[in-house]
């Protein structure tokens, strides 16, 4: 009697396994960092300008807050690369140097993708051993000074901008975010260095270096600008800027040029951040 509900007890239990199994046939999963290829993949486009002078620490703990939020603040599948603009990517196609995507918070956002599904609970550790096998590593690597780079002074965010625009597959409601003194400077044109490089957009706009420095539309995309401060504007290597307000002005204005409704700016100031 013993033997027989032993064997029907196995039989239930392994009963339930081939049906876990079955039920798990066809299911989609996600790679190393939280990514499914095929569902619906939102972008975030994060541009650091990683040249001299970099921000400071307090701006660089400023910086880190920011982007911790960013992480935290994406949606399930939106996928946040980070492209820098390190020796490496001037004068070329710009590749992300680390990207992950947005966790799913509920079971329901996985099934929806065929995936398994899966506890809050579950989901919310999930999200924290992504941040800290990957994305805080990452982050904590392109915000420190790296003493062996040979990139100093090359800061061609134009030129970074019209080739995220172009290679990466940024679709209206995606984000493109900025984070640069915003001070251009490569063999097309160097903003506050050299006399006239910088005139107000509408006069630039005009010029034939920026025929070949134009994006593809940007309309519909989202875009933010986090404005590193400088101090010393109209003086010594800045001489040819006058005010940050200057710098400002004329990205807003290239950005709405290009199709950006209402670009924003957040200046990064020492140790605080202020829109």
């Amino acid at each position: 009697m013993k033997l027989a509900a032993l064997s029907s007890a196995l039989a239930v239990a392994m009963g339930g396994m081939g049906y876990m199994a079955w039920q798990s046939m066809g299911k989609v999963t996600a790679d190393q960092v939280g990514c499914f290829a095929n569902a619906p993949q939102p972008q975030t486009v994060v541009l650091l300008d990683v040249s001299e002078p970099r921000f400071n620490d307090e701006q660089a703990r400023s910086l880190k807050r920011y982007l911790d939020q960013l992480y935290k603040s994406l949606d399930f599948n939106e996928r946040l690369s980070v492209v820098t603009t390190a020796e490496d990517q001037i004068g070329s196609v710009p590749k992300a140097r680390f990207h992950v995507c947005g966790q799913a918070t509920s079971a329901a956002e996985l099934e929806a993708v065929n995936a398994e599904g899966a506890s809050a609970g579950f989901l919310a550790k999930q999200k924290q051993r992504l941040y800290e096998k990957v994305f805080a590593p990452a982050i904590a690597s392109v915000l420190s000074p790296d003493a062996a780079s040979r990139q100093r002074y090359q800061s061609p965010i134009l030129e970074m901008v019209k080739g995220i625009r172009h290679f990466q597959p940024l679709r209206p409601g995606d984000r493109l975010i900025v984070v640069s003194d915003l001070i251009q400077n490569s063999d097309s044109v160097q903003f506050c260095r050299t006399q006239n490089d910088m005139p107000p957009f509408s006069v630039f706009s005009k010029r034939p270096v920026y025929g070949r420095l134009k994006p593809d539309s940007m309309e519909g995309i989202d875009v933010e600008l986090l404005m590193i401060q400088r101090h010393g504007y109209g003086q010594g290597e800045f001489s040819y800027c006058y005010s940050e307000e200057e710098l400002s002005r004329f990205w807003r204005d290239y950005f709405s040029a290009n199709g950006v409704d209402k670009p924003s700016l957040i200046r990064i100031r020492h140790g605080y951040v202020e829109g």
